[in-house]
């Protein structure tokens, strides 16, 4: 159980991500993803902390809609930490979204909505 803001981080991020690809493409679709990520050596609970190789394998195969995924990731990222997202556009990169929010929750001890449970 995740116990520090960076922990619920990766746990938060790990949780949108699966949610995203579930919501665009199907609960089925969304286990063919994480078997093809386990087939490249990333495991469903590496997908925050590696989430550079998980775009490049998604990009191997969606090619550039990959984008599709990282920005609805990083909006729901924003939206579970009540953060308003209106600085960053489809167009900016996403990685540096990630990285900034990071660095937010995990300065400021922020909480996502829906987990509660982090230790100062």
């Amino acid at each position: 159980m995740p116990t520090t803001a960076a922990e619920t981080f990766q746990s938060i991020m790990n949780r949108c991500f699966t949610t995203v690809v579930e919501v665009i493409l199907g609960r089925t679709v969304r286990e063919e993803i994480f078997q093809l990520l386990e087939r490249n050596g990333i495991k469903p609970v590496e997908i925050s902390v590696r989430f550079d190789d998980v775009i490049e394998v998604l990009t191997r195969v969606f090619g550039n809609s990959t984008r599709v995924f990282v920005h609805m990731t990083v909006t729901e990222l924003y939206k579970e930490y009540s953060l308003g997202a209106a600085g960053f556009a489809f167009g900016e990169s996403l990685k540096d979204q990630i990285a900034l929010l990071r660095e937010k929750v995990v300065s400021d001890l922020l909480k996502p909505r829906h987990y509660t449970s982090i230790d100062p």
